[in-house]
């Protein structure tokens, strides 16, 4: 009876510990996360301490930077600033004639001729400007003994004019653009409308203010509808256009053939009636007159 109850208690004691272990081992298992089948396990991620490489901006090409035109520039040559003349760019409402035509003054009256656009300078060509190309040249003759560096190139002919512009890389403005830049698409007389102002530009009398020559860009309300300044007053402004030959008479020597030019815009000395954009001054190319400077343009690549 007793050897019968000995084995009693032992195999409750092996079946109490067979079915503990599991459940053990089971609380084991509970703390890891749970895993898919055929899953491995990855390694923890590692932080790059290098920097990342910035990738460059595509600019855009040479081909298309040609393609984009800016109301001003600076010339690279000689540090002027340059506006841009673009009559295809005027909306068809605002053009009295055909778009991208104008009817001018020239040789070829009333012929209506399409201008590509263009830059031209901003003012007149200064004496400071003009020194660079001609170191012996000297405005005080006018301006008096103090000189006045930022008043317009004055005294110098067509073709010193037209020297001093193709040193720079630029050109004389033919009439049609020169007329273009001071008109705009419209038919006015003046740059800013039809009716003469003395607070718009330099004219004969003291009524404008000066007396004489004015330094460049004096009289910002009288700027052209492209930004251009002075475009009528202060300096007569030479243009690349050939009116007719001229015969002189040289004395014991043969005579001489000249080439008439074309100057623009009226000057400090001019009266109300030259001073318009379709007056036509036609002179001597080779005249050095104290009231006759200029200004340049370069054609748009």
């Amino acid at each position: 009876m007793r050897a019968t109850i000995a084995l009693t208690l032992i195999a409750l004691l092996v079946l109490s510990a067979c079915s503990s272990s599991p459940t053990k081992h089971r609380k084991r298992m509970s703390k890891r996360p749970p895993q898919k089948q055929g899953q491995v396990k990855q390694p923890a991620p590692t932080i790059n301490k290098q920097k990342k490489k910035t990738q460059k901006p595509v600019l855009p090409s040479k081909d298309f930077n040609k393609k984009i035109l800016l109301p001003t520039r600076i010339h690279p040559v000689d540090g002027t600033l340059m506006v841009l003349v673009n009559p295809q760019a005027q909306k068809p409402h605002q053009l009295k004639t055909p778009m991208g035509t104008l009817t001018h003054s020239n040789s070829t009256a009333n012929a209506s001729l399409e201008i590509k656009a263009f830059y031209i300078d901003h003012t007149e060509v200064t004496a400071e400007q003009y020194k660079k190309s001609h170191p012996k040249y000297d405005e005080t003759s006018v301006t008096g003994k103090e000189g006045c560096p930022s008043c317009p190139a004055m005294g110098v002919d067509w073709n010193e004019a037209n020297l001093h512009c193709s040193s720079v890389g630029k050109r004389l403005p033919t009439e049609e653009e020169w007329e273009t830049a001071a008109q705009g698409p419209s038919k006015r007389s003046l740059p800013w409308g039809n009716k003469m102002a003395p607070q718009r530009a330099n004219l004969v009398g003291e009524e404008d203010g000066f007396l004489a020559v004015a330094p460049v860009g004096s009289f910002p309300l009288g700027a052209g509808p492209y930004g251009a300044m002075d475009m009528i007053g202060n300096v007569w402004e030479w243009v690349d256009s050939v009116h007719s030959p001229l015969l002189t008479n040289m004395g014991s020597k043969k005579n001489k053939t000249r080439t008439r030019r074309v100057a623009k815009g009226g000057s400090w000395a001019s009266q109300h009636q030259l001073a318009t954009i379709s007056y036509r001054n036609v002179v001597d190319g080779e005249m050095k007159n104290p009231t006759f400077g200029f200004r340049c343009v370069k054609s748009v690549e």
